[in-house]
């Protein structure tokens, strides 16, 4: 045959592409478009490329070669199950192909042409001469021994091994090209054909078999063969010569009419790699590649980057012919098939992958779902496409049977092949369990279990089919026959899929009820029926998986059990092609006929239902629409097509009035986006005259299927009420996964899983607890009946709340074993809705927890296929600019700036920018992220663009008319553009698009696009303006020296580009003299109040983002004692602040530094973790760990702090410390980060109540900074010895006057930080002696002095009064504290100096309050108070409150108390300050408890401790959890609710041992001491067996108590009244008296009010002569209706508790109205014990 040789249209030669093969040598391949085509297709196609007529059959000889590999879907499965996040594809794509392509390899270098890939297995060709077949034959047994040799049970990463089994044949061979204009496709046809595939399968692993027809052409003296029982074909050992065959002449022969390059004396592998530009050839090449290789290539992208594990539907249909059928006539068949395939699979993004020919059958297969081919409804396409194929191809003359097999699930799509010879293809087990299916089931449309659930069909329009043994398929599940709807005809079957099931309760919706509730409530009424506000229809939009069936189902449920009339029922996607399908159903549910079996039946039950005569006469109307065949009337027979067509509207109209009468009917639809253009048009008719209340759920409409006139006109009406739903709250992500799972607690780590990536989503949520059950991941343990829930409240994740609300009422269930795991309350769990597999093993009484299984890391699991093949629907639908923009978001973060995704996009999508979001807002994949909620509307306006994208961003004028500061071409460009897209800040709409997007990334490319987010974020990494501007650790940058190579230029260019989500400004990231000075006095203030001070007062020190509005409370000063030292301060302190009023330059900016910890440090990390720059992230995991701990998120700094040192683990090992870390370049961690490091976790751990490990850490950052810590008692007194020597010298010597200008460096900063943690430690721990405390402060001194940096120097002197003070040394503390007053009153009166003022201040507050000279505390509290509104720093005001508020308490200042604590209630709700609201509320029970009045209702403030008793911000301040469970258990105690005191005390119990004696645990150490003492009243009231034990456990918490007084002598009023409790209970009445009077006279010298009236009055009630007198116990008789403060407006009386004796005990409990309170529950005692 001649060719015509085409010259290529370019003169010029590129150079050979350089590949390498795994070991194999390097290889090389040209760079030509046309090069990369040719690799997608056989040299067979090539050498043929030429247009042809279809179909086009070419005959030759040759010699064919079947290798098969297993190994592959075993390896597919476990990459898709337990690989690492995101990299699932690239390991297997790596693993797969390095495997191939040396197999491939091989039959290249030996001349073989690869014909196709099947698979896991490829067909290799030698064309030839059948006179010489021999030596070819000769040449493949030589290839498949090599490949055996080389390649065969290779053993994988993973475990998997590879094996290689090998046929081969020879003979006459057909090829065969068919397809259309658009696309071809071939195949090879013949008898050799069928013979390799059955040699393959006689073949076993790592053995080469020959065919019968090859053992005949073959040179038999040459092998060695072995005989195979009862075949003609015979197993080959080994050759005995190498045959004498030229395979490079053999090469050379083919393909000449082309053009090449010159590879000159490198050798080329395969011809057609090197090929010239030709554009004919290259048309035709075209036609044979998939739509989504043909992207990749025209965009010059690697191929590489379409390998992913993918969710997709895969379709095999194989024909089977007559036998009389000749090849001419198979042809023919083959080409109809083809494009009948072809034209019905395209229509829903179906294609063709490969055409194979075997088992005398044409096979081909078939893929729903590839990528750029993703769309909604995949399953159900797939299968109505497989039904018309099937219908289609059984209609061909030549086709004896026709079978489709369809299986959905998770495979690999990708290339597969070596570099010069690949093909795209799909593997994996669905992709072998559809060809099985095609195999097993002939004749018919077979589908899997997973196929037929996704579908969403009902189920009239599948057949369960017989089990059958299929090869390689152990468990298939239930296989279905797909039926379609044309074979019977359905009348108002399609119920709802979900119903309401008894005992699960619809969870998270119950807004959603309300509003249906209210609805119809109105609509019910006659009166107010038709009133234009009143609602008839609402509609619930929601995207897959939001619930909308489930709460329709509640709805459902809900009515009828009202006995409402229901017409429920749900559409598929096919009903929306029938006219008046949904009027059908509607129509058959309400007249009762859907079940009836015949014309004849439902005919009589209509006769039934309709009785009005006029209505009677006109029944033939309904023949069409309910299948019956009344006789056609005069009337209608007499009307034309549109008379009878209104007509029939009308009496459907009137059939519905008369079966509904004057009752109101609810029409209940789901789906119903499905609903067809007529039945709109008549429900739009009917919804005005007909009293019929419409419930309808509906997906989101799009622009490719908008709603038709009439729906829209249903939405738009005033009458309907459109809901959009949202994602469930997180608080309801734990009780809905125990409901799924069928356990009563799930682990904490799997909750934020599930809160983190289902969004709040039902469905998403269930099928990540699916795929992580099915992976093994979690495990659901059977829970033993000895197992006790005590230890569960503390060591386990289930939630305990302190008790049920008294109106909960859970009905009792009959036949259930009451579990031990109950609530607080002893209200039995509610039963939970189980998944359906573990239904089947689970029994009756058992209960089930959730554990995670070992060495899982829930962080890295991989997003469930189902789920990404929704997210994947989208982004397919997307044009190619759009999905480059909505990846390149992606790798940015849910939210992001449209300035940086500008920034980071490739250059040419810039262009289309603003077009492209607008488009992606109107399709809702972004959306505006400053939107807020605004309740519920009709998403349609009355525009006409009904998808109007809207923004929410705030404008200025400069930045609406530039996009671009320094360039103004741009400003020209966007006046030419008619819509420019102006939104500031954006965030996807579903955050699964958004971690789908990121995840189809590639390695290489994401680091790329890293490395762009961290030159744009990096240079605005540093404290807010208000802040200073520094590092948050100290001068961080100047001690890590990192190599930048960044213009001036780039720089501004990027600064003028940045803004930041918080709209900070943009800065150097190197701060000058004055903001690095101001940074001193702020890190002191934050770093040296730890420990000593109440722990819930440090976590409160956070940002601000605005001045606040409310009016800040001004508290009148106290007399302070005559004589006291402090009184000199205080008044000139008032003299200075009076100075400094009305300056405005002291007045700061707000603090924004949780904004830009939250935007850029946290991205940042994510980032450099991204580009895999190790120091990089180390660098930034522990600047962001120390902005959130300078911010109170000690749970954030934890995990950022383990995770940098995880990394440190990891390079001790030799091991990269995450996916993408580059470890090949020395990492060598600096001392000063790995000091900041363990001084960082330390600061955790003590915050925490961890004092050991804080001590051990602080001693290991002390080491690393050069100054090691003495560890022996002896060194330490050398040691203190020496110090002390020095700094008795330095005074001696010089002027300790330092200055406030003086620089420190970095390491003596941090040395201080530790410093001044680790003498507070010592302060702390029990048992231990004063001087390793004495010796800490002291070096701490005398490194502040050394520095000569004033603020140091004061911070130290502070540091030092307080230390002095705490181990007894009252006259060091004053003569330290006078220093400290004496440098305070010198400084600049600036921001900087009132702020190094304030932090003094607010030490000596604190020190007095816990001394007892609560004048002074209340008059240096005033003072910080007034200081914090001066320089607006409101860290400060956060900081002294909780104090100051405290000291007005115990002095009877109640009004200055309420407005102060008022005050930090809007102070905190204002910022979403959890810990300042559970400080607010810690404040309301206290006033409750000690005055008798409410601030806010105890149940308020204990729905609010129910709410954040899970918070981790909250579980990480075990003092403030004292408080609050201690303040509860003291409420239900005095009221002797002892059920409901229990949990709350066992709970302080425990927490009493992880507590230190501060201020703000020993103030709950207090109420739980006083609870304990009145559980000491009960045992002993109830002369209970345990009362000494009892008793001695009350002794020892006393004696511990009086312990911890050492330091906070404020509470020895109360501990000495206590005790004198317990002497009176126990009669010892003098002893009683004596301590009472000790108290009292503690109390006078203090001036603490609220103890001197609680004495008194325990005095009166104690020792009243009088034997008639029945003290009333007013507190326990307001408690149930207790005042509010502003009731009692001022006008107090005493209505605080009463201590009783043992004889009025009984009144007590009797007043209190408590029937809980009974004498038989003697454990009530003894179990907390």
């Amino acid at each position: 045959m001649d060719y015509t040789t085409t010259r290529h249209a370019v003169s010029f030669v590129r150079p050979l592409t350089r590949l390498k093969v795994s070991k194999q040598k390097f290889i090389f391949a040209g760079t030509y478009k046309i090069c990369k085509l040719a690799a997608n297709v056989p040299d067979l196609v090539v050498y043929e490329g030429v247009d042809r007529p279809i179909p086009d059959v070419e005959h030759f000889h040759g010699v064919l070669l079947f290798a098969d590999i297993s190994g592959f879907t075993s390896l597919t499965e476990i990459y898709t199950k337990y690989s690492k996040k995101g990299s699932g594809a690239d390991h297997l794509t790596r693993t797969l192909n390095g495997y191939i392509s040396e197999i491939v390899d091989h039959i290249l270098r030996a001349g073989g042409d690869i014909v196709n890939y099947a698979g896991d297995a490829m067909l290799a060709l030698w064309r030839e001469r059948r006179k010489e077949l021999s030596e070819i034959l000769t040449l493949a047994v030589k290839c498949s021994l090599n490949i055996q040799d080389k390649c065969d049970n290779r053993e994988t990463e993973v475990g998997v091994k590879l094996r290689v089994k090998i046929g081969i044949s020879a003979g006459k061979l057909s090829k065969v090209v068919m397809g259309d204009e658009e696309s071809r496709f071939y195949a090879l046809i013949g008898r050799a054909v069928d013979e390799v595939r059955k040699a393959e399968g006689l073949a076993s692993a790592n053995t080469i078999i020959l065919s019968a027809n090859a053992w005949e052409l073959c040179d038999r003296e040459n092998l060695v063969v072995e005989k195979i029982e009862n075949e003609r074909a015979v197993k080959v050992r080994y050759i005995k010569r190498d045959p004498n065959f030229s395979v490079e002449d053999y090469i050379k022969s083919f393909g000449n009419h082309l053009e090449y390059q010159d590879a000159g004396s490198k050798r080329t592998i395969r011809k057609t790699s090197n090929l010239l530009p030709n554009l004919q050839l290259e048309s035709v090449l075209r036609k044979y590649l998939l739509k989504t290789v043909l992207l990749k290539i025209d965009d010059a992208v690697p191929l590489e980057y379409l390998s992913e594990m993918r969710p997709a539907t895969v379709v095999f249909v194989n024909l089977q012919f007559v036998e009389n059928a000749t090849m001419y006539h198979q042809c023919q068949s083959i080409q109809a098939c083809c494009v009948g395939i072809n034209n019905e699979f395209t229509v829903y993004r179906g294609r063709i992958n490969k055409v194979f020919m075997f088992d005398k059958g044409c096979t081909f297969l078939c893929a729903f779902g590839l990528p750029g081919d993703k769309g909604e409804d995949e399953c159900a396409n797939a299968l109505q496409c497989a039904h018309n194929v099937h219908e289609f191809c059984k209609k061909l003359r030549y086709v004896s049977v026709a079978s489709i097999g369809v299986s959905s699930g998770p495979v690999f799509c990708g290339v597969v092949g070596h570099p010069l010879r690949h093909e795209y293809t799909v593997i994996g087990r669905k992709v072998n369990l559809a060809a099985r299916l095609m195999m097993t089931y002939p004749g018919l449309v077979s589908c899997d279990e997973e196929t037929h659930y996704h579908a969403k069909m009902p189920s009239s329009y599948f057949m369960e089919l017989p089990k059958r043994a299929m090869k390689g398929v152990a468990n298939p599940g239930t296989i279905y026959q797909y039926l379609s709807k044309k074979h019977q005809k359905i009348l108002g079957k399609p119920r709802i899929s979900v119903e309401k099931e008894e005992d699960y309760p619809l969870l998270g919706r119950e807004k959603e009820m309300k509003i249906f509730h209210k609805a119809l409530q109105k609509f019910s009424s006659v009166q107010t029926r038709h009133k234009p506000d009143n609602y008839q229809v609402i509609m619930f939009e929601g995207t897959v998986g939001y619930g909308k069936s489930r709460l329709l189902a509640e709805i459902i449920h809900t009515s009828q059990s009202q006995g409402m009339r229901v017409l429920p029922f749900e559409l598929g996607k096919m009903d929306i092609t029938e006219p008046y399908y949904t009027i059908q159903t509607m129509l058959a549910l309400l007249l009762q006929v859907n079940h009836c079996k015949s014309y004849a039946e439902r005919e009589r039950v209509l006769l039934s239902k309709i009785t009005k005569p006029e209505l009677i006469e006109n029944l033939c109307l309904l023949n069409d629409i309910l299948y019956v065949k009344f006789p056609v009337s005069e009337r209608v027979s007499l009307m034309d097509s549109r008379t009878k067509h209104r007509t029939f509207r009308n009496y459907v109209i009137a059939v519905i009035k008369q079966n509904i009468a004057s009752d109101v009917g609810l029409l209940v639809i789901d789906q119903v986006q499905y609903i067809d253009t007529p039945s709109w048009e008549l429900i739009l008719q009917m919804r005005a005259v007909l009293p019929l209340f419409m419930v309808m759920a509906l997906r989101p409409f799009t622009l490719e299927k908008p709603p038709c006139q009439a729906a829209v006109m249903v939405m738009k009406s005033q009458r309907t009420l459109y809901v959009k739903l949202s994602g469930l709250d997180p608080s309801i992500i734990r009780p809905l996964a125990c409901q799924i799972l069928g356990v009563i607690s799930i682990p904490r780590e799997l909750e934020t899983l599930l809160t983190e990536r289902s969004y709040g989503v039902p469905y998403y949520c269930e099928e990540i607890l699916r795929s992580l059950y099915y992976s093994d991941l979690i495990l659901l343990q059977p829970l033993d009946e000895d197992d006790e829930d005590e230890s569960d409240a503390v060591l386990t994740f289930s939630r305990k709340k302190m008790i049920m609300s008294p109106e909960i009422n859970i009905q009792a269930r009959d036949e259930r074993k009451k579990s031990k795991f109950m609530n607080v309350s002893g209200i039995e769990i509610q039963k939970c809705r189980k998944v359906i597999a573990l239904d089947r093993n689970a029994y009756d009484n058992q209960q089930f927890i959730c554990t995670i299984g070992e060495t899982v890391n829930l962080q890295e699991i991989n997003i469930p296929l189902t789920l990404k093949g929704i997210a994947l629907a989208q982004l397919d639908q997307m044009n190619t600019t759009e999905q480059v923009i909505v990846k390149c978001a992606s790798i940015i973060g849910h939210t992001f700036t449209t300035k940086m995704l500008r920034y980071i996009l490739p250059e040419g999508a810039e262009q289309k920018l603003d077009q492209s979001l607008i488009s992606l807002v109107k399709s809702r994949t972004f959306e505006c992220a400053s939107k807020t909620e605004r309740g519920f509307s009709s998403p349609i306006d009355d525009s006409e663009d009904t998808h109007l994208p809207q923004c929410f961003c705030v404008h200025n004028a400069e930045s609406d008319d530039r996009l671009f500061d320094e360039e103004g071409e741009e400003k020209d460009l966007a006046k030419e553009k008619s819509v420019v897209w102006k939104c500031k800040l954006m965030r996807f709409c579903i955050a699964l698009v958004h971690e789908t997007a990121n995840d189809l990334w590639l390695k290489e490319q994401k680091k790329s696009l890293h490395t762009k987010c961290t030159k744009f974020l990096e240079n605005a990494a540093h404290k807010c303006n208000s802040c200073g501007e520094g590092d948050f650790i100290y001068q961080h940058r100047q001690m890590v020296k990192f190599n930048t190579s960044e213009s001036e230029s780039s720089f501004q260019k990027r600064r003028s580009l940045y803004a930041t989500t918080s709209g900070a400004t943009f800065h150097n990231s190197t701060p000058d003299r004055d903001s690095q000075q101001e940074s001193y006095s702020k890190d002191i203030y934050q770093s040296t109040s730890a420990g000593l001070v109440s722990d819930n007062s440090r976590s409160l020190i956070a940002t601000t983002v605005s001045k606040l509005s409310e009016q800040v409370p001004v508290i009148q000063s106290m007399t302070v004692p005559a004589g006291s030292h402090d009184l000199e301060f205080i008044q000139q302190m008032d003299a200075i602040l009076k100075e400094c009023e009305g300056k405005n330059t002291l007045y700061a900016k707000d603090c924004e530094c949780k904004q830009i910890m939250d935007s850029i440090y946290c991205a940042l990390v994510r980032h450099w973790m991204g580009v895999g720059n190790v120091a990089k992230t180390f660098f930034y995991l522990l600047e962001t760990a120390a902005a959130a701990l300078c911010l109170s998120n000690n749970l954030m700094a934890l995990s950022y702090l383990t995770e940098a040192e995880n990394i440190l683990t990891a390079l001790r090992k030799g091991v990269p410390p995450f996916e993408y870390a580059d470890i090949t370049r020395n990492i060598a961690i600096s001392p000063f980060e790995k000091a900041c490091l363990y001084n960082l976790k330390a600061e955790v751990q003590l915050s925490i109540g961890h004092l050991f490990e804080a001590e051990i850490l602080f001693k290991k950052s002390l080491t690393w900074l050069n100054k090691k810590f003495p560890s022996f008692i002896l060194s330490q007194l050398v040691s203190y010895g020496i110090e002390n020597y020095k700094k008795s010298k330095r005074h001696r010597e010089k002027d300790l006057t330092g200055s406030t200008e003086n620089e420190m460096s970095p390491v003596v900063h941090q040395q201080m930080r530790c410093l001044s943690f680790l003498w507070q430690i010592y302060c702390l721990q029990k048992y231990t002696c004063k001087l390793p405390a004495m010796f800490t402060i002291l070096l701490e001194v005398n490194i502040a002095e050394i520095s000569n940096n004033e603020f140091k120097i004061i911070s130290a002197y502070i540091d030092s009064f307080r230390c002095y003070h705490f181990v007894g040394l009252k006259e060091k503390s004053a003569e330290m504290e006078k220093l400290a007053l004496r440098k305070c009153l010198v400084l600049t009166k600036n921001n900087e100096g009132l702020q190094m003022i304030g932090h003094l201040v607010c030490a000596l507050s604190e020190l007095k309050l816990c001394s007892g000279r609560l004048a002074e505390s209340i008059e240096y509290g005033r003072i910080a108070h007034k200081i914090a509104g001066l320089i607006n720093k409101p860290n400060i005001d956060v900081f002294i409150i909780p104090f100051l508020t405290k000291a007005l308490l115990l002095t009877g200042r109640l009004g200055d108390y309420v407005d102060l604590m008022t005050y930090m209630k809007d102070f905190s709700v204002s910022r979403h300050n959890i810990l300042g609201q559970a400080t607010y509320y810690t404040a309301c029970l206290d006033f409750s408890l000690q005055e008798g009045y409410a601030l806010r209702p105890f149940d308020e403030c204990l729905a609010f401790i129910n709410g954040v008793i899970d918070d981790p911000v909250i579980k990480s301040e075990k003092s403030l959890l004292l408080v609050l469970n201690s303040s509860v258990a003291l409420w239900y105690s005095r009221l002797s609710e002892w059920n409901k005191a229990r949990p709350a005390f066992k709970m302080a119990k425990r927490l009493i041992s992880y507590t230190n004696p501060s201020l703000f645990s020993m103030y709950g150490y207090s109420k739980f001491l006083e609870c304990q003492v009145l559980v000491f009243r009960k045992a002993l009231w109830e002369r209970q067996e345990t009362v000494m034990e009892v008793y001695q456990q009350t002794k020892e918490y006393l004696r511990e108590f009086k312990q911890r007084c050492n330091t906070c002598p404020v509470f020895y009023p109360r501990l000495f009244h206590l005790k004198a409790y317990c002497y009176m209970l126990a009669g010892q009445v003098g002893q009683a008296n004596r301590l009472l009077q000790q108290a009292l006279n503690i109390s006078n010298a203090h001036g603490n009010v609220l103890e001197q009236n609680w004495i008194k009055t325990s005095q009166e009630v104690w020792f009243n002569d009088d034997e008639d007198a029945d003290p009333e116990n007013l507190w326990v008789k307001a408690a149930k209706s207790m005042l509010s403060w502003n009731e009692v407006a001022g006008e107090t009386t005493n209505v605080r508790y009463l201590l009783l004796p043992l004889g009025n005990i009984q009144e007590d409990i009797e007043s209190s109205g408590s029937e809980e309170a009974d004498r038989s529950d003697i454990d009530l005692v003894c179990i907390p014990y």
